[in-house]
């Protein structure tokens, strides 16, 4: 199967929501005693919106300190 990538321009609050329903899904399914499904792609998904938001917040923190 070949996945396809997007590029997507979220701010700041749309990254603090998916991430929180993220972590929602795998609270809902530990207080059922079961597994998420695609868990590993929901930690990869959360792990690179972080690092993007990280990486994109120091970036316009780095512009502010040239200017």
């Amino acid at each position: 199967m070949k996945y396809v990538k997007y590029q997507f321009n979220l701010t700041e609050k749309q990254v603090e929501m998916i991430n929180k329903l993220i972590e929602n899904e795998f609270q809902l399914a530990s207080d059922m005693n079961e597994t998420v499904e695609n868990g590993v792609e929901l930690i990869s998904l959360t792990s690179y919106l972080n690092f993007e938001l990280g990486f994109n917040q120091g970036y316009e923190k780095s512009m502010d300190v040239e200017e």
